[in-house]
């Protein structure tokens, strides 16, 4: 796997209790451009084509440069930061809640 530090991740957390990580594969057409590399952000939207009930946020930036698809940690539970977290994630606030995931 090819990993290439730039920057540290924004911290998403607000808290770890009671955090739940799960490893997901996303597709690296959802990355934006950043610096020339194609990077998914953390606390961006991740949700499953699949099961439609399985959606959480991106836990730290993810370099998805010439990859097709790639591994990342995804928050299934706990509490994180509203403010670090994308518009299209805030949106579903109450969705999140429902399942133990809290933005704060």
């Amino acid at each position: 796997m090819k990993e290439i530090a730039y920057s540290a991740s924004e911290n998403i957390l607000d808290s770890e209790v009671g955090l739940v990580l799960k490893a997901r594969t996303v597709k690296a057409a959802s990355a934006k451009e950043v610096g020339g590399r194609k990077i998914i952000k953390a606390g961006t939207l991740f949700s499953n084509a699949d099961v439609e009930t399985e959606f959480g946020v991106i836990f730290e930036d993810c370099d998805v440069t010439g990859m097709t698809d790639a591994m990342v940690s995804v928050v299934m539970q706990g509490r994180v930061k509203a403010s670090a977290c994308a518009a299209e994630v805030t949106a579903k606030k109450e969705d999140f809640a429902k399942v133990g995931l809290y933005l704060v």
